[in-house]
């Protein structure tokens, strides 16, 4: 019997297994029509066709749902050939928005069909503005319902979709009144923007101490801003003291808040009439400057310079930042330093537009008091004009360039506030308050405006107007290419709550403490170098008058003059830096420096043994 098999028999070991059937249409139906009753109380997913019988039909036509992850109750706005702008990129790039969000961002975006379409050729699509700085509402400034709506509602025609309101508590007060109160005040006014509260201060004591963190914790006040007189004790009439000035950095520090402090030489009477007017000179601001870091330093809490009136104080605060332990402090300018200055009839450049250039100014903030100005918010810094006044004063002429825009009138302020990346970016998941603005007004002057402002995904102006139901002025909204009218806007801003400990800032901080643990010896002011971070040691430098071990004593010369005892260096600790193993010394500290010095200098060295033969005993070998 042959044991030889033909050619592709199936060995009898082989148990064959059953082929599966060919699932008819009508199987695969069901299995769909199963999953879709499985997944109908699901809300996270979205479904496609409604009931089973349009997945019939759709699956006999042989139709694909690309669309199906679009409901139709939602609201999107799709926005195309743009240039979009970040505090770190620029890219051309298409939107699409949905119910307030940026979705995606990308050149080919699945959109759903028939949704409303801007067309933003030749537009920078920019985040909208967040200005760091106003104090609109407070007790001494008049207060009015309708000036204080109009008041913000320059500022969205201006491009400035997010204002950070600071409510001064007067001396006497407690600021967890004064900030309901005004919170109150404004429950029914019109907000045409968002706003931050922040709690500024003119007195520093221990009822005030305590409301801090019942304000962080509970009213969402991640800020507080000092007005400073630069003396260790001050008059009523005068701001708070150096002594008070360190309480409260160091409170702000353990709860988590940001500290900003303004000079009151700087505040003069034009801006409020709670100080007096008599603005001190350069010197005595720098010096201010100077004390004031120096409290920085000691309670590392992050610390923001607010208008400053010379660059003298700018260099004070660049100097603190770039040295090591390195001190987390911040300055803000208002457009009005940036215009050029007048002197003998010669026009000269801003002395404050090289530190805007080179990041050491991080935002530009309006400063805008009240609602009752004698001037009205027509000046130039006004809420109204802030992004007008940067863009001219820097884009055109080259100081800065539309990322740098971006970043000084909103992206760092984002930052220090705690809201960046929902505020201050264009990216999937940030808010859509955007800034439409025309990309030729980067070589022509004076054309730089907001062609469109949005806020959470909605039109709210048009070059300068409220958006209305006219299509002639700006950018169309078109659907299917046919344009679209447009609702008229309405007040959609809120209050934003912030949270204390906001990493964009204080990732750094905790930086600085871990390396102050490792290093608790300060570096102070000077440039970093190895000699103080590891203790170098001073050589043995020995003299005429001491004997060595190797001399015997009758030997010995005489001493001329007074005999010195070179004292003995003491063991080196830890402290210095060098980590040191009891017999052994630690390979990964760097111990180099210059004048050869080493951290065992002190000890003796081994003896050493002389000997003429080679390793391995005498050789007898006669080739060598």
């Amino acid at each position: 019997m042959s044991h030889r098999r033909e050619s592709g028999a199936v060995p009898p070991w082989v148990v064959p297994e059953p082929s599966p059937r060919k699932r008819t249409s009508q199987s695969v139906i069901h299995q769909e029509d199963t999953q879709t009753s499985r997944l109908s109380n699901d809300h996270r997913r979205v479904s496609g066709p409604d009931t089973a019988e349009e997945k019939r039909k759709s699956l006999a036509s042989g139709e694909t749902h690309e669309n199906q992850r679009f409901q139709s109750q939602n609201q999107y706005l799709h926005i195309i050939g743009g240039e979009i702008v970040n505090n770190d990129c620029m890219q051309k790039a298409n939107l699409l928005i949905e119910n307030g969000k940026i979705l995606f961002v990308g050149k080919r975006l699945d959109v759903p069909k028939n949704i409303p379409t801007i067309d933003a050729s030749d537009l920078l699509i920019m985040p909208g503005g967040i200005d760091i700085g106003t104090y609109i509402q407070n007790d001494m400034f008049d207060f009015d319902e309708n000036d204080y709506a109009s008041t913000i509602k320059e500022a969205l025609l201006g491009g400035t979709t997010t204002l950070v309101d600071t409510v001064i508590c007067p001396r006497g007060r407690l600021p967890v009144d004064i900030l309901c109160r005004q919170k109150n005040r404004t429950k029914n006014c019109k907000l045409w923007c968002n706003i931050v509260y922040r709690v500024g201060l003119l007195e520093i004591n221990d009822a005030i101490l305590d409301q801090f963190e019942l304000l962080v914790k509970q009213h969402d006040v991640n800020s507080f801003l000092f007005f400073v007189s630069g003396h260790e004790e001050t008059n009523r009439s005068e701001g708070i003291s150096l002594s008070g000035l360190k309480r409260a950095l160091l409170k702000c520090r353990q709860i988590g808040a940001l500290a900003l402090i303004r000079n009151v030489a700087a505040w003069s009477s034009t801006d409020s009439p709670v100080f007096d007017s008599n603005t001190s000179s350069e010197t005595s601001e720098k010096k201010t400057t100077e004390l004031t870091m120096q409290l920085a330093e000691v309670s590392n809490c992050p610390v923001v310079l607010t208008s400053p009136s010379n660059p003298a104080a700018v260099e004070e605060t660049v100097r603190f930042r770039r040295q090591l332990p390195p001190v987390h402090v911040q300055v803000t300018c208002t457009p009005g330093v940036l215009l050029p200055t007048l002197v003998n009839g010669r026009q000269y450049p801003s002395q404050f537009l090289p530190y805007l250039t080179a990041g050491d100014i991080m935002a530009v903030s309006s400063d805008q008091a009240g609602t009752n100005r004698p001037m009205g918010s027509a000046r130039l810094g006004a809420v109204g004009q802030r992004l007008v006044a940067v863009w001219e004063a820097g884009v055109p002429s080259g100081w800065l360039d539309p990322t740098a825009f971006v970043s000084v009138v909103s992206a760092n302020a984002a930052r220090y506030t705690g809201l960046y990346p929902c505020k201050g970016r264009i990216s999937p998941g940030s808010d859509a308050d955007l800034v439409l603005w025309p990309s030729n007004s980067l070589t022509q002057a004076g054309t730089g405006r907001p062609t469109m402002v949005l806020l959470r995904g909605h039109v709210m102006a048009r070059e300068g107007k409220l958006a209305d139901c006219s299509t002639e002025v700006g950018p169309y909204i078109t659907v299917d290419g046919s344009p679209q009218e447009t609702n008229e806007p309405q007040p959609s801003g809120e209050v934003l709550k912030t949270q204390p400990f906001p990493m964009t800032v204080y990732s750094a901080v905790l930086a600085t403490d871990r390396l102050r643990r490792r290093y608790p010896t300060s570096t102070g002011t000077e440039a970093w170098s190895m000699k103080v971070l590891t203790g170098e040691l001073d050589p043995c430098i020995p003299t005429a008058g001491t004997v060595t071990e190797s001399e015997p004593q009758g030997t010995s010369l005489p001493a001329v003059g007074p005999v010195t005892t070179v004292p003995k260096p003491s063991e080196p600790s830890e402290s210095f830096g060098v980590r040191m193993v009891h017999g052994h010394r630690d390979l990964h500290a760097s111990g180099f420096s210059l004048s050869g010095a080493q951290v065992d200098d002190n000890r003796p060295q081994r003896s050493g043994i002389r000997t003429s033969q080679p390793p391995g005993g005498q050789s007898r070998n006669p080739l060598w």
